[in-house]
């Protein structure tokens, strides 16, 4: 994202004046009456407060200054007497409700009757000179009828001909980072681009800005003493380091959720080929909802979709098009606004067609662009509040706050394809150009040193002008960085327990290496040691840790300390047929076969490394380290 709102282009379509009926039943609504000047925000609700948990009878209590009538709307499940499978809109007052001189109304609520989980009673009012008001109160119903929750049993029907390959329903504790790596999303869109108006946030705590809710994933948008700027959230499925889930086309992509039309929300769930600026990718806007009603605000009918070819030019040399609709989304299905319940937005990518879906209804097709298809895609599911949508955020009268709720996200396509990775761009795959590579050779072993040319390390971050440390122990103070000029002020001290130089340095197996990686991991220093490394001058970077062993592989522990605090990997070492594997685990239980530890986000000028790869199985060691710079 981002798309400025250009399909927007003030939408202050008028339908005319409402007259007001006997009992008071105002016929208005998101996206069919979408007014203009005469939209005002008269509308204050004293309690519940917005966004409480409630249960039972619920009375609402409000004031509406200057406004005579009054009604209220929430959505409920299908009934004995509206058997319907979309639900319908119930009158939660029948009989109107008459303002006095004070504006003061009240209603109940009864919560019993209506879906488990994310409610929004929408209140209505309107003075006798026309002016209008919609209010959504967001609760959160504690009882009520279990409704349309989680994963469908049924698969989507455009995904036909192709196999589901991810899926999350959120119904168990979350998986967000800060940049996404050791987990399942990362809190902000990779490598560059934030854009909301209240901040995406790192992960702050519970509830800020994620939580796990009854069976869905809530965002929370907040303005208060914690976030004065205000924060929200977004999750991806793909890391700063561009690993995660991608979906290669033919793919079908699909999210259901809700959340709350206030000046200034805008939810959305997208996918993009590309992560950094000036890639050229496409993004697919599956569906952008802009909230507000009245003069200065979007006045939406539905939402927007559009395909970006970013940067991209025709066979005219001309910008491409970026085909969009707007879908009138009142008009279709069961007939209801993005705010009032939840719906399933999506996108099939395919080789011909690019089409979208709203609750399995197609709304819009045009050719697949070939970046598109010939590219993965990784999605993304936000709740920005204003930003670079250029729209007003105006939140006040509901506490500054407002929340998205994600009910789940499937991903359909012909395979899997785990081991994608995006590199940086501007660098080779195979070659990092920011990076000191630390080989732990055998002295007298030309077997196991590397030369300045040899390329060796995990592919996207491997390197040239490796600097060989010989022996079970020693220190060396002329480094070299990965463009071969001297890494001054670096300096490296190794040992091992006193009395056992003579065998901790060793000659290792090939595993299923070859070329410089083999070189590297020849030499080792085997069972257990020690490395400091003095004087980094990376403002922030990664620790790669490369393991190796004889012929028996085992387990073991390698552990970083820096800046007072302490991180432990374990892993277990055994045959990946020449390819380095990352380990995650960070207790012995938890332990994954790998080849390689990595500690993420250091930023010290200094760090230590200790292991243990005797922990069981055989005797296991570490044979490199690569310090990297990330960005």
């Amino acid at each position: 994202m981002r798309s400025l709102p250009w399909l927007l282009l003030p939408l202050a379509l008028n339908l005319g004046p409402v007259a007001m009926a006997e009992d008071h039943y105002l016929e208005f609504n998101q996206g069919q009456d979408r007014g203009g000047a005469e939209w005002v925000q008269a509308i204050a609700v004293s309690t519940p407060a917005p966004r409480s948990e409630v249960k039972g009878d619920v009375e609402v209590k409000f004031k509406a200054k200057g406004m005579v009538a009054a009604k209220a709307l929430c959505w409920q499940q299908p009934t004995k007497e509206q058997p319907g499978e979309w639900g319908h809109d119930e009158n939660l007052t029948p009989n109107g409700i008459t303002l006095g001189d004070s504006g003061e109304g009240s209603f109940i609520f009864p919560a019993e009757r209506f879906p488990n989980g994310p409610a929004n009673v929408r209140i209505f009012a309107e003075s006798k000179e026309g002016k209008k008001d919609i209010y959504e109160l967001q609760l959160f119903n504690l009882g009520g009828v279990k409704w349309n929750q989680g994963i469908p049993k049924k698969d989507p029907p455009a995904a036909k001909g192709l196999k589901q390959v991810y899926a999350d329903d959120f119904n168990g504790p979350l998986s967000i980072s800060n940049d996404g790596r050791g987990s399942r999303y990362a809190s902000h869109k990779p490598r560059f681009g934030d854009f909301s108006g209240w901040q995406f946030s790192d992960v702050l705590g519970e509830g800020k800005p994620f939580s796990q809710t009854g069976t869905w994933l809530k965002i929370a948008a907040r303005k208060d003493d914690a976030s004065p700027k205000g924060r929200s959230g977004i999750i991806s499925s793909v890391n700063m380091d561009g690993k995660g889930f991608w979906a290669k086309p033919p793919a079908y992509l699909e999210c259901r959720f809700t959340a709350q039309s206030a000046p200034g929300t805008w939810p959305a769930f997208w996918t993009i080929t590309g992560l950094d600026q000036g890639s050229n990718g496409d993004e697919l806007d599956i569906i952008e909802a802009y909230g507000g009603n009245g003069s200065g605000h979007p006045n939406h009918p539905g939402y927007s979709i559009v395909t970006h070819p970013w940067g991209q030019k025709g066979s005219d040399g001309k910008e491409k098009p970026h085909p969009n609709t707007v879908v009138k989304m009142m008009d279709l299905g069961g007939k209801s606004y993005w705010s009032t319940t939840f719906h399933t937005y999506a996108v099939s990518i395919g080789l011909d067609d690019t089409v979208y879906y709203f609750d399995d209804i197609e709304v819009f097709r045009h050719p697949s662009n070939p970046v598109s298809k010939e590219n993965p895609h990784c999605f993304l599911i936000n709740y920005a509040i204003g930003g670079i949508s250029g729209w007003p955020i105006d939140l006040e009268r509901y506490g500054n706050g407002s929340d998205m709720y994600v009910d789940y996200v499937r991903v359909y396509a012909k395979e899997a394809i785990p081991d994608h990775v995006l590199p940086l761009p501007g660098s080779a795959p195979e070659i990092s150009t920011h990076g000191i590579g630390l080989n732990f050779s055998v002295a007298g072993d030309a077997g196991t040193e590397l030369a300045p040319g040899d390329i060796a390390g995990v592919k996207g971050v491997s390197q040239t002008s490796w600097n060989n440390l010989p022996g079970a122990s020693g220190r060396a103070a002329e480094l070299k960085d990965s463009t071969g000029k001297a890494a001054e002020g670096l300096s490296a001290t190794w040992e091992v327990p006193a009395g056992d130089q003579a065998w901790r340095s060793k000659t290792g197996r090939e595993w299923g290496f070859n070329g410089g990686n083999l070189t590297m991991q020849r030499g080792y220093i085997q069972s257990g040691g020690k490395l400091a490394v003095k004087g980094i001058r990376y403002p922030r970077y990664e620790v790669h840790v490369y393991l190796n062993a004889d012929d028996n592989g085992g387990s073991g522990r390698v552990s970083l300390q820096a800046s007072g605090r302490k991180e432990d990997r374990y892993y277990k070492l055994g045959w990946h047929e020449g390819k380095f594997i990352e380990s995650v685990g960070t207790t012995a239980e938890t332990a994954a076969g790998g080849n390689l530890v990595v500690f993420r986000g250091q930023t010290a000028g200094e760090f230590s490394l200790d292991w243990d790869g005797n922990l069981s199985g055989g005797w296991t060691g570490v044979s490199g380290v690569q310090i990297v710079e990330t960005p």
